[in-house]
């Protein structure tokens, strides 16, 4: 192989000033593919590799940096942050669809544009008796701290307000359009925050 060849073509590892040979018959070169393929992989530990490869911890270490992949607790941080992607909650999967940029901190809390989201969820919730029972959705106030809730409706649309709107503990509302009013009760204008989209602000990118 050629002196000037920085490269070894198996394990695509760095040669330096070492002879090929000498490199070959190093553990990198045996079992470089599978170092790399596995290092590829942000959510698995360099303690995890090194039980697979038979190497230490450190060794694993040394060779991920000499490869040029991030170290552990960036690796760790990539970790966290694709496994809270994996887990968001419904709304914060479907704002991320329509343009938002979304910063997950929990499966039912993230960031969207600089406003910290919630979601619940809303169920149906009878009000009255006998013939002048009615069926409402029921909707409870967060205990956590909030900018904006969003709760998912049985239909699958979600009911997006702001923190100022939010001043009861729980409320009903009637999510149909209808000639009556309504009663306190049932506040009948939250119908007009039902997929109200435009409260995030405007999406970082357009769809």
């Amino acid at each position: 192989m050629p002196n000037s060849m920085r490269y070894c073509q198996t394990c695509r590892f760095q040669l330096h000033q070492r002879g090929f040979t000498l490199h070959s018959r190093s553990v990198v070169h045996r079992k470089g593919k599978l170092i790399r393929a596995i290092l590829q992989r942000n959510c698995i530990t360099h303690a995890e590799i090194a039980r697979r490869i038979g190497l230490t911890r450190e060794r694993v270490r040394q060779l991920a940096l000499q490869m040029g992949f991030a170290d552990g607790r960036s690796r760790h941080a990539i970790c966290r942050l694709e496994r809270r992607k994996k887990e968001m909650a419904e709304f914060f999967v479907e704002a991320q669809k329509r343009g938002f940029a979304v910063a997950p901190l929990t499966p039912r809390s993230a960031y969207i544009n600089g406003k910290l989201c919630l979601q619940r969820n809303a169920c149906w919730h009878d009000v009255g008796k006998n013939k002048l029972k009615d069926t409402y959705l029921s909707i409870r106030q967060p205990a956590a701290r909030f900018d904006i809730c969003a709760w998912k409706l049985p239909d699958g649309r979600f009911l997006i307000l702001p923190k100022e709107l939010i001043d009861f503990r729980q409320t009903t509302f009637n999510p149909q359009e209808t000639e009556s009013l309504g009663t306190a009760s049932s506040s009948h204008y939250y119908r007009q925050h039902i997929e109200r989209w435009s409260l995030l602000g405007r999406p970082r990118r357009s769809n």
